[in-house]
């Protein structure tokens, strides 16, 4: 456990010992005069130690709330002296178990972060009067709450913080409008809140120490480490104005997307249209009679070849592909521009023209 004696801590138990022997002595002097028989028994020195351990038992079970004061973690203790000093500035008492003198007091102070919200009115550069929620994350500067207890005291967030959060809060409002605190530039308004804050602190700090004719001058009490806006509150008529605004925007917007979708479907098509457009133009100018009867001789052999059913399709005039498939075997006949061998159609029966025969 670590213990921090404030002062002389001897002369504390040297002053408790003194006593219980004046006690002690008074004690014996009354039963010698009012008890003889008593006061013979306690000359034994035994009784007498025994009588004074039991005062100062009774003595330190009684001031132990007052003279062992517990600082817990996360805190710091300043010691004021009823005689001697007043406020002991040389260094705050850490974590851990302070002896201290009965008649001193010590004062237990927060070192950890901090945060405290307050409602600020302000009027912006429109002349509309709205309402701010401010938190404010703050610590002490731990080596120097001893001098924060003595120039300011344990209010010092309503005595230094509160009054340049609200000032700086009304003064920065000012420079923009309703819709700005409440939307998209409201980082910025808090950035600049934070810095004035930390500025006037200073300023105020600075003063302070000069009045007191302080040693540590230019050093800070209080450390702020963030402002936060949690909430602007704002007259329901411009609440609405805004809202409205932000659905017109974002309607906008889309109607913007779909003009955009539009042009491009319309780019698509025609770019489809172009390129089809090109293509038969590329067919129409390279592919010759010669070749597309070439594919048809082509397709109607490799379907003779076939073990399945067939249809014999006969064309009709010179250019056509007469075909005649022999649907139980693998044979087939070629019409007579392609097979010098086959008999000339003229020598056969006449035969209908695009007759077709299945078997």
């Amino acid at each position: 456990m670590n213990i921090n004696i404030s002062g002389d801590f001897a002369l504390l138990v040297a002053g408790g010992l003194i006593l219980a022997l004046i006690l002690s002595n008074l004690l014996m002097r009354v039963l010698k005069r009012y008890k003889p028989k008593w006061h013979k028994r306690i000359l034994s020195w035994r009784f007498r130690a025994g009588v004074t351990l039991l005062i100062l038992l009774f003595i330190a079970v009684a001031l132990v709330k007052i003279i062992f004061i517990k600082v817990d973690s996360g805190q710091v203790g300043v010691l004021w002296k009823r005689i001697g000093g007043g406020t002991f500035v040389e260094h705050p008492f850490y974590e851990g178990t302070v002896l201290v003198y009965p008649w001193d007091t010590l004062t237990i102070y927060s070192s950890r972060f901090q945060t405290a919200t307050t409602q600020v009115h302000a009027i912006t550069s429109e002349g509309l009067r709205i309402q701010l929620d401010i938190t404010v994350r703050y610590r002490p500067v731990v080596e120097h709450i001893p001098y924060l207890h003595k120039l300011v005291g344990a209010d010092y967030l309503d005595e230094m913080v509160i009054p340049e959060v609200a000032s700086a809060v009304r003064m920065i409002v000012s420079d923009y409008t309703a819709e700005q605190v409440y939307g998209h530039q409201r980082l910025e308004v808090q950035a600049r809140l934070l810095n004035t804050v930390l500025k006037e602190l200073q300023l105020q700090e600075k003063t302070i120490l000069e009045q007191e004719n302080s040693t540590m001058q230019g050093h800070n009490l209080v450390n702020l480490d963030d402002m936060l806006i949690r909430q602007v509150d704002v007259p329901d008529k411009v609440h609405n104005a805004i809202i409205s605004k932000v659905n017109q925007m974002y309607l906008n917007q889309e109607y913007e997307m779909r003009l955009e979708v539009a042009k491009k479907e319309a780019e698509r098509k025609k770019t489809e249209a172009q390129g089809i457009a090109d293509f038969q133009e590329t067919v129409s100018g390279g592919i010759s009679e010669t070749y597309l009867r070439w594919r048809g001789i082509e397709a109607t052999i490799e379907l003779a070849k076939s073990n399945n059913a067939k249809v014999v399709v006969i064309g009709s005039g010179k250019d056509g592909l007469p075909l005649i498939l022999n649907t139980e075997g693998s044979t087939y006949a070629l019409p007579a521009s392609v097979n010098p061998n086959a008999t000339d159609p003229q020598s056969q029966e006449p035969q209908t023209p695009n007759a077709t025969k299945s078997k």
